[in-house]
């Protein structure tokens, strides 16, 4: 019988394979803390003393976002004021002579469509000789 030695390739994967298996026999890495993803507009931060992440709301904006937009052509001049991105007030001026301004009342959406009875609704004003 003769005896033949192992070529150093198949030692290097033997020795491979076993420290995989070394490795493999030591339990699950623990799992890591999970944090929820902080909402828009809150900062967080971990507190040094217990190691936990606190969270911070944003500080809230003192004015809201008033936005005036002017549509006009020949005929009419339109007004509109959203605040917050909805819609407030829509002001039509004729510019036809003898034709007054009127103003459309949007829908309100904080209000149910069944109990907003002015919704979509023309307010004219007219001028009053005293």
């Amino acid at each position: 019988m003769t005896a033949r030695t192992a070529s150093p390739l198949v030692l290097a994967t033997l020795l491979a394979l076993a420290g995989t298996s070394a490795f493999a026999q030591r339990g699950p890495n623990p799992p890591s803390p999970v944090h929820p993803a902080a909402p828009a507009g809150t900062t967080s931060a971990i507190d040094p003393a217990t190691g936990e992440l606190v969270e911070t709301a944003a500080a809230p904006s003192k004015d809201a976002k008033i936005e005036h937009l002017v549509v006009e052509d020949s005929q009419v001049k339109i007004e509109e004021t959203r605040v917050r991105g909805v819609t407030k007030k829509i002001v039509v001026h004729s510019k036809i002579p003898g034709m007054g301004s009127y103003e459309l009342q949007p829908k309100d959406p904080g209000v149910a469509p069944e109990n907003d009875h002015g919704a979509g609704m023309r307010t004219f004003t007219f001028p009053l000789p005293f």
